[in-house]
């Protein structure tokens, strides 16, 4: 009798060890993932997305934003969850150079933890990561927004978002594997719903090859659909992530879910989603169970509704903007002496005023916000501030 050919794979949301450093170890991690790890346990292949950089000491770039870092003894994190893949893909791993992301791989090397996001070069961080179980094959791709740590022809860093590339990296897993997933970093922080160009980035790697498509990055859940049929995941949510700045238990940091996909030779990729949350102190994660669950669920399917609708989804962005754009024009103003500096400090007028124009998520936050201002249309977004207030309130 020949034995089905199924992959099962997990993907975890944002980790970062910010403020845990000096707690993490093994026992630590163990009971932090305790109620989580038969989830994760039934997984041929756990993938994490790491934000940040593993180095012990090292100096921050230059960038608008916080600079992030682990020790790689942290990694012991990793090891116990059993997490046979970290997605470096995202807008911290560079956050301390070439030196940072040099150390990130070796560190990752020395735990025979394996990775993709990220590498010596541009080419180098395209490539995909091939994981084999069961008789089958799965490529993985990983990509991030144009931010700062971005790798180029000559420099290490990530994998910042071009579309030739991805188009040849999902070509490439394509020919080599029975299923690919393509995982992107990306969209506008705490927003519920993912904006219209990320719905369209997404579904045109479904439409590139893509047999899933997971993003993250938005520190919140955002909704998922199924898009010919290929699972698109908007946004995970934080798996765990510390935060000093608030300890409220319905603080949306704190929720996520773990995707979980089922790849089947001959049949499209099915999608199971597990609600979680975690507490204040990053000390435990808790699945939903029972009426919980049920109530998270319920949430999740209706912050996924506007996904379906081209013109609703607009309108919910446009209140976003209002809401997120106000705060982020104020960056919008060049000045003359900017271009006699040859070195900038960290929090330099420049630095976010640069990542308004090559980030994509701050790129169309400004120009539907700038757009919307300049036809008129101010009361479109206003009269969906209230209903995104209410959706960033989570249900339990």
């Amino acid at each position: 009798m020949t034995k089905e050919r199924i992959l099962r794979v997990s993907v975890a949301g944002d980790l970062c060890m910010r403020n845990l450093t000096d707690v993490v170890d093994d026992t630590y991690s163990k009971e932090a993932l305790r109620l989580v790890q038969p989830i994760l346990a039934r997984a041929d292949f756990r993938l994490i997305n790491l934000e940040n950089a593993v180095i012990e000491e090292g100096t921050p770039i230059h960038k608008s934003g916080p600079p992030l870092k682990m020790h790689p003894k942290n990694l012991v994190f990793l090891k116990a969850g059993r997490f046979d893949c970290a997605i470096l893909a995202n807008n911290h791993v560079g956050d301390y150079g070439e030196e940072g992301v040099y150390s990130t791989l070796r560190s990752l090397d020395e735990a025979k933890i394996k990775y993709v996001g990220a590498g010596k070069n541009i080419d180098e961080s395209y490539k995909p990561l091939f994981l084999e179980a069961n008789g089958c094959k799965l490529g993985i791709v990983a990509l991030c927004e144009n931010e700062f740590g971005i790798a180029e022809l000559d420099k290490a860093g990530t994998a910042g978002f071009d579309i030739f590339r991805v188009n040849k990296a999902i070509k490439e897993a394509k020919e080599k594997a029975d299923f690919v997933l393509t995982i992107m970093h990306g969209g506008n922080e705490y927003n519920p719903v993912p904006s219209p160009r990320v719905v369209s980035r997404y579904r045109t790697f479904a439409d590139l090859g893509a047999d899933a498509v997971i993003g993250m990055h938005p520190h919140c859940i955002q909704g998922y659909e199924i898009y010919n049929n290929v699972p698109i995941v908007y946004s995970t949510g934080n798996f765990l992530f510390s935060k000093s700045s608030s300890k409220d238990l319905q603080d949306p940091w704190y929720y996520g879910y773990l995707p979980y996909l089922t790849f089947k030779k001959g049949k499209s990729a099915s999608l199971e989603i597990y609600p979680y949350r975690f507490n204040p102190e990053c000390t435990l994660i808790t699945p939903f169970e029972n009426e919980e669950k049920e109530a998270m669920l319920s949430y999740i399917q209706k912050i996924s509704e506007p996904i379906k609708d081209e013109e609703l989804l607009m309108r919910f962005f446009m209140g976003w903007c209002i809401i997120s754009g106000i705060p982020h024009a104020k960056h919008l103003q060049y000045k003359p002496e900017f271009f006699d500096e040859s070195e900038f400090p960290t929090g330099h007028p420049l630095l976010p005023l640069r990542n308004l124009y090559t980030c994509e998520a701050h790129n169309e936050l400004m120009t539907v916000f700038l757009k919307m201002l300049a036809d008129g249309k101010k009361d479109v977004g206003l009269s969906m501030t209230e209903e995104i207030r209410r959706l960033q309130k989570m249900p339990v």
